[in-house]
């Protein structure tokens, strides 16, 4: 089995928790880059439709600071990726 390259996530508290491995294809770097991105488009139409007569609108700082953590490890995934599809041999 090839080492491992990992590399921790930037929007976690502590490097030492959470990695993403290097030498996992571009592909899957990006279907979870994507799944953080379609989790994060989903909370943003619950705010979208949300008529705001309820507690949610006094809770937007704290829905706000929900997404950071995902649009960062999104961010960072696509990042991973593109350096690994741009590394990657001809015809790989």
């Amino acid at each position: 089995m090839p080492d491992r390259k990992l590399v921790p996530l930037q929007a976690q508290a502590y490097e030492s928790v959470l990695y993403v491995d290097l030498s996992a294809p571009s592909e899957h770097l990006y279907e979870v880059a994507e799944r953080r991105l379609s989790a994060l488009e989903d909370l943003l139409r619950v705010l979208e439709v949300h008529e705001g007569h309820d507690v949610l609108v006094h809770e937007t700082a704290r829905v706000a600071s929900a997404l950071v953590p995902l649009v960062g490890e999104a961010r960072q995934l696509y990042e991973l990726a593109r350096k690994r599809a741009l590394e990657a041999p001809a015809g790989v």
